[in-house]
């Protein structure tokens, strides 16, 4: 690997760096993804509407709490305000909304751009590599350092894309993650807003 970064030439020790970063945030938002389910269950949503119906909002409230998911929080933010208007409630959560999403989007956006950076990353080491060897060329030297400043340009060039495929694959990857719990949360949220709505603000 040492032998690999010093033929590289400089370029190579920016682009170690960005993979390190971008490998440290890959495992780090896998973790965090790992550690929510993709959907909260029709039972525990259930559960929730019928503590509503029978009064019982303190049971309900203990249901969000154990609700290992943002939406846990979310919807306990609304029942706090469940005798206030529907407004009110769907305000309440677009708040919590705010403080829960910001955690899951959290480095996506530095990953997409390590994505996008490094092949043009991997080029700018490639035409250094090749301003080598036509420098070599002018010298007449031997084979041997135009080989070097051939290799230089092709190993940053593939160490770039080596960086920038996988980046750009997990970036993707947490984005539809992301999304699908977003649509999710909405889901159960104007669905349990519209019961509360009809079964106790008749």
């Amino acid at each position: 690997m040492v032998n690999i970064v010093q033929q590289g030439g400089i370029m190579m020790y920016p682009l170690l760096f960005i993979s390190i970063l971008a490998l440290a945030i890959i495992m780090e938002r896998f973790i965090k993804f790992l550690r929510i389910p993709q959907e909260v269950s029709d039972n525990l949503i259930e559960t929730i509407k019928e503590n509503i119906l029978i009064n019982q909002y303190e049971k309900s409230l203990k249901v969000c709490e154990k609700i290992n998911h943002p939406i846990g929080r979310i919807l306990k933010k609304g029942l706090l305000h469940i005798n206030g208007s529907s407004e009110e409630m769907y305000q309440e959560m677009d708040e919590a909304k705010m403080h829960e999403f910001p955690e899951y989007e959290r480095y996506l956006g530095l990953l997409n751009f390590i994505g996008k950076i490094s092949p043009t990353m991997g080029l700018l080491g490639t035409v250094t590599g090749m301003i080598k060897t036509f420098y070599y060329l002018s010298l007449n030297v031997e084979a041997q350092q135009l080989a070097g400043g051939i290799s230089e340009a092709l190993i940053t060039t593939a160490f770039g894309l080596i960086i920038s495929i996988p980046s750009l694959g997990a970036y993707y990857y947490f984005t539809s993650k992301f999304e699908k719990m977003v649509m999710h949360i909405e889901k159960r949220e104007v669905e349990l807003t519209n019961f509360i709505r009809k079964a106790v603000k008749k």
